[in-house]
């Protein structure tokens, strides 16, 4: 029963929406001055707000595109850095490589010594007795 009477209410709401009349013509219709101008009013401000709409969406472009540039840039930015970051260390890596190169020759260096010194003091050890040989015999 329910349904029927809900089925019921929900055709006559349909009927007597689809049951108005035509659309009556607006330009001969009256209104109060007071209504007339706040309409006149809105309108107004409605074409004002549209100008100022545009303007509003060209700054967005313009701040949009100033974004895009200025992101580039920090790109830029970042690739520099990242290079002159691998530079640094190539750089720290070369010095290391000069550092226990440098080590390495100390080392060298050393062990050259010792030997010229022994060779020195064999060669003179050596020569010495020769010598004396030589001069008195």
């Amino acid at each position: 029963m329910k349904k029927l009477i809900m089925l019921f209410s929900f055709l006559l709401v349909s009927y007597l929406t689809m049951a108005q009349k035509g659309i009556e013509d607006t330009s001969e219709m009256c209104m109060p001055y007071s209504v007339a101008q706040k309409i006149l009013l809105d309108l107004n401000d409605y074409d004002r707000l549209k100008q100022v709409n545009v303007l509003n969406e060209k700054e967005i472009k313009e701040l949009y595109t100033k974004i895009l540039f200025q992101e580039k840039i920090i790109m830029t930015w970042e690739e520099k850095d990242s290079v002159s970051n691998v530079i640094i260390a190539k750089t720290e890596e070369k010095v290391e490589i000069y550092k226990e190169e440098n080590k390495n020759l100390a080392k060298e260096n050393k062990r050259l010594k010792t030997k010229n010194t022994l060779f020195t003091i064999i060669s003179g050890a050596i020569i010495a007795p020769l010598t004396y040989l030589s001069v008195f015999k």
